[in-house]
């Protein structure tokens, strides 16, 4: 029964490392709200599949630093709005660069709530032209992201609305970039609840080559075993080596063979302290010498014994040491008397 309790005592160490591990790298549990790698209601997955699915389009997930967008399109999810407003214009210049050459940058905001403060200097107001307005309203106090926001924007000449939902676009060089102030409709659950197909088709635009940025989110390359589970698909490999594990613990606690069962007549038994000292005296004294070395010391406790040289001397004339002994013994007994 050992090897059984062990086996579930495994069980449940391999259940728990698929609860720990395995499972929030499947559902995406551990990415930010919006991540294109989450599958819940607050991912955008369901987004990257259906344009992954499109033909002559490619799609793929960027783990680094941006760089200068080609005729490419990129979908920058999830971004705090109030914090985004307080961009400097380093910032803003490195957007405009960045579509420079023909390509669009989306930017989509989170739904918020009104902030109870806001930046005082805003490069987005004098550069963009950009103004962030929030709808005041009773809102319920949760720890749940909201699925409405209360941003509102109020563009510039420069900017022109894109296909409802409050998205505006601008040109900058060649390029464009486009601002959403709701990111809701594109997630998994907006897309459940709503799917709005033009909505998508406008935001990405004519390009052939769509890129969902997951680098805002913290989420970048760097070659942890994490990141090489979730490129190559390993996790099938930690399930293998796990049981591995469990049959090398069951291997060297269990045999193949019934075990031996132990009988009664088996049993050893102990001696008692005469059987040691004869035991002690066999291996230290020889046969032939038993007679002189008893003698010997039976001749250090008694030297004044008024027969012992009698006794020597019967002792000396009966080579067999039983007879030798009775002699002996005859010998101290007379002497007795």
């Amino acid at each position: 029964m050992r090897w059984v309790f062990i086996i579930a005592i495994l069980a449940v160490l391999v259940y728990g490392l698929e609860q720990v591990a395995v499972a929030p790298l499947e559902t995406g549990d551990v990415y930010p709200p919006y991540s294109s790698l989450r599958s819940d209601p607050l991912g955008a997955k369901a987004l990257y599949e259906s344009l992954a699915a499109q033909p002559d389009l490619a799609i793929e997930r960027l783990y680094k630093d941006r760089t200068t967008l080609d005729r490419d399109t990129m979908f920058v999810l999830g971004v705090d709005p109030v914090s985004w407003a307080g961009v400097k214009d380093k910032t803003l210049e490195e957007y405009e660069q960045l579509v420079q050459n023909g390509g669009r940058l989306v930017i989509a905001f989170l739904a918020v709530r009104p902030p109870r403060s806001r930046p005082e200097k805003r490069a987005i107001e004098d550069r963009w032209h950009l103004h962030f307005r929030y709808r005041p309203g009773v809102y319920e106090e949760t720890d749940a992201i909201p699925t409405e926001t209360a941003l509102r924007i109020d563009a510039g000449p420069e900017w022109h609305t894109l296909a409802g939902h409050g998205a505006i676009v601008r040109m900058f060089g060649k390029g464009e970039v486009v601002i959403v102030p709701d990111s809701f409709p594109l997630s998994n659950q907006g897309l459940f609840e709503a799917r709005d197909a033009q909505f998508i088709a406008a935001l990405a635009g004519p390009a052939r080559r769509i890129v969902f940025d997951e680098n805002h989110f913290g989420v970048a390359e760097t070659g942890s075993v994490t990141t090489l589970m979730r490129k190559y698909h390993l996790e099938p490999a930690v399930a293998l080596l796990a049981l591995a594990a469990a049959l090398f613990l069951w291997r060297n606690s269990s045999s193949f063979l019934p075990p031996c069962e132990a009988r009664a007549s088996d049993a050893v038994t102990g001696r008692d302290s005469m059987e040691g000292m004869t035991a002690l005296l066999h291996r230290g004294v020889g046969d032939k010498d038993l007679l002189d070395v008893c003698f010997a010391e039976w001749s250090k406790s008694a030297p004044r014994q008024a027969r012992a040289a009698q006794m020597e001397e019967a002792l000396r004339a009966h080579r067999d040491p039983v007879e030798a002994y009775r002699a002996a013994v005859r010998a101290l007994t007379q002497e007795g008397k």
